[in-house]
């Protein structure tokens, strides 16, 4: 795919040599019933849950089956890996803000030979005018680092905590970006703590970005929702869907229920 000309932007494909096998300190793990393979550090960033339940809510409810789509916070590469992989989703950018992340990612793009689907582009969604033309995009998913920031981290846990924690990107900086990156219309798909849905919903609200379908994820069905999964729209009219919740696990805390397997196996 052709990105705007600019000094951020790396070649891709970048016809490069990358070590395809796990290094010191890394792990190769298989998900979505081993159609993936996937580097991570053991005690750096390690991906959750979220981004696989993301993906499938993105597709199957916010209507990302088609059109230009961007990731923002790519991390290792999950959402898009995901996408084109599981989903059939070609045309798919990834950001990722950290250096060392961002090499991660490329290496799992080139692992699961996704490098025609996927764009890596190595940036700050803080300033993503900087690479992308306004209303580049149909789609906008983010899976944000949602925990508030913490004190005394040590530098062994620098990049978990960027991930996590609302230290680089807090939520209006996600809402701005994605007003920015969306075409009139244009859907945006975030999770979510479900304690943080009434502060998400206002302010997408104040970025322009209308709530229209929200499902709750609880771990258990007799337990209060942990996540919300959102899709909002670009200039939309206030009309909000509120799907039947996802159930996480069933009576085995360790099983998945069969909606969530068939995501993840």
């Amino acid at each position: 795919m052709r990105l705007p000309s600019s000094p951020y932007l790396l070649e891709w494909p970048r016809h490069v040599q990358l070590e395809l096998h796990p290094g010191a300190g890394e792990t190769l793990d298989s998900i979505c019933g081993g159609e993936l393979q996937v580097l991570q550090r053991r005690t750096g960033y390690r991906f959750t849950l979220d981004p696989i339940l993301l993906a499938h809510f993105a597709v199957f409810e916010g209507g990302a089956h088609r059109g230009r789509l961007i990731d923002l916070g790519t991390g290792s590469g999950i959402i898009p890996l995901v996408l084109a992989k599981r989903l059939g989703r070609k045309d798919i950018t990834a950001l990722e803000l950290q250096p060392g992340l961002y090499s991660l990612a490329e290496r799992n793009v080139y692992l699961n030979r996704c490098e025609q689907q996927v764009t890596l582009v190595q940036g700050d969604l803080r300033h993503v005018e900087q690479f992308f033309a306004a209303g580049s995009f149909s789609h906008v998913l983010c899976n944000p680092p949602y925990r508030t920031c913490t004190r005394g981290r040590s530098s062994l846990t620098v990049e978990k905590a960027i991930a996590r924690h609302e230290v680089a990107c807090a939520l209006p900086d996600v809402a701005r970006a994605a007003r920015h990156l969306l075409a009139s219309r244009g859907g945006l798909c975030m999770v979510f703590p479900a304690a943080r849905f009434a502060e998400l919903a206002g302010v997408l609200r104040e970025h322009r970005l209308e709530p229209k379908t929200a499902r709750m994820v609880h771990p258990r069905a007799d337990r209060p929702a942990k996540l919300v999964l959102l899709h909002a729209v670009k200039g939309g009219r206030a009309d909000l869907t509120v799907l039947p919740p996802l159930v996480l696990h069933a009576e085995d805390e360790h099983a998945f229920t069969e909606e969530v397997s068939a995501m993840v196996e």
